[in-house]
């Protein structure tokens, strides 16, 4: 049984990609950049640590209630736990959803690497951002790409050629109970 150590979930978002999707977010990240909007989620440590089915049903789930198109996967680093998202990916795909997933790492540096699973996941993978987030170069055209730098990778035909410029930059907040929870990119 494959775990994902996650930070959290979002089980739909239009902010983390193209129109309706679920959203995770892994925990653990070696980049570190400076100006992360997620530096809670860069230690390596045990977060929630749950089995990739669960996930799966959480997902399935989603997809009957909200109509997702889609999952994203974010961080904290996705390619450090490529083994168990890749597993996750393949069942996404065969759910009939695409599967996106946003790296510090640029493509060149996870094919020298060579982490245990990355070309697995890379299989299932629809739409590549890669790239470290620099603080200092911005994008302000691409609503949920965070810096100029980083490259939107096309790995299949799910999207038309520049559709990351066909969406509003948004933000969401979801309050429940005594938590509220902001994603997305507000400039």
């Amino acid at each position: 049984m494959r775990l994902l150590n996650i930070a959290g979930f979002r089980e739909c978002t239009e902010s983390e990609g193209p129109g309706k999707r679920f959203a995770l977010w892994c925990q653990g990240c070696l980049k570190r950049c400076p100006g992360c909007c997620n530096p809670e989620m860069q230690s390596i440590e045990p977060v929630h640590v749950i089995p990739v089915s669960q996930v799966e049903m959480m997902i399935a789930a989603s997809k009957e209630r909200n109509g997702i198109e889609g999952v994203s996967f974010i961080g904290g680093e996705p390619f450090l736990q490529s083994e168990s998202l890749a597993e996750l990916a393949q069942s996404v795909r065969g759910m009939g959803l695409n599967v996106l997933v946003f790296t510090g790492y640029t493509l060149e540096e996870l094919e020298d690497m060579k982490i245990p699973g990355a070309d697995d996941l890379m299989r299932y993978i629809d739409v590549l951002v890669d790239g470290a987030y620099v603080e200092a170069m911005q994008d302000t055209k691409r609503p949920w790409v965070g810096s100029t730098n980083q490259n939107v990778i096309r790995l299949t035909d799910a999207y038309p050629e520049g559709f990351e410029y066909m969406q509003a930059r948004s933000m969401e907040i979801l309050i429940t109970g005594e938590h509220v929870k902001i994603n997305g990119w507000p400039y």
